[in-house]
């Protein structure tokens, strides 16, 4: 009989996969679709043997196998509790120190960090006593972002008026304090990125087209 394969990493799998030998009929569905070498097939017994340190639980060997005989489960193993080093923190420091690299993760972050700006409360009213008059006391919004001096010189006019002097950089000129993010013409698509365009342009503000090209049309705007 052929030893079972030793396992890629020192470190114990976050899965196991659990294969049903009186319902697996030996088709390599499993082998052919899985994008992590999780399974493979042996010639010499025919059989599909399963490495659960590959598995990264993402079920599409579960899913495609026609007769269900793969299953998908959490390993049982458990860390001592501690507040400070959870057990996904324990896993990653050792899978970092196996494979010598880091974790990365596509689209954002995956832990439940808050989102303060969703948890922002805006009220005008207490910035000023009496409250805030929309007919008495306008709010300006109007926002420019570029460099600014270290001090600002003014020289005197004609009729004796004080203009200032010094000559500021280029700035953004927003009607809202507010930019869309920075997001690539390639990495999200024409019809998205000149959506954007022409949303920024009618709102006041800018699009920020990250670091990817742009669109004549888009650029056609002039808010990006």
């Amino acid at each position: 009989m052929k030893p079972v394969k030793q396992r890629k990493w020192l470190v114990q799998p976050d899965f196991l996969v659990e294969r049903d030998a009186d319902r697996c009929i030996q088709c390599q569905v499993c082998v052919r679709q899985c994008a992590n070498d999780v399974h493979e097939y042996d010639a010499d017994e025919e059989l599909v043997r399963s490495d659960s340190a590959c598995c990264v639980g993402c079920h599409r060997c579960a899913t495609l196998c026609p007769t269900g005989a793969v299953s998908i489960k959490r390993a049982p193993l458990e860390f001592r509790p501690n507040a400070n080093f959870t057990t996904d923190i324990i896993r990653n420091v050792y899978k970092q120190a196996e494979s010598g690299g880091m974790l990365l993760s596509s689209m954002g972050n995956d832990k439940p960090f808050p989102i303060y700006w969703d948890r922002m409360l805006l009220n005008a009213s207490q910035v000023t006593n009496p409250s805030i008059d929309p007919l008495r006391e306008p709010m300006e919004l109007l926002t420019y972002l570029g460099r600014k001096p270290a001090r600002v010189e003014f020289a005197e006019g004609p009729g004796g008026a004080r203009k200032m002097s010094t000559q500021l950089d280029p700035q953004l000129r927003l009607k809202i304090p507010l930019m869309f993010s920075a997001m690539s013409y390639g990495s999200i698509s024409y019809n998205a990125a000149y959506a954007l365009a022409r949303a920024a342009k009618e709102a006041g503000t800018f699009a920020n087209s990250g670091e990817g090209g742009l669109h004549k049309t888009s650029a056609a705007t002039g808010r990006t």
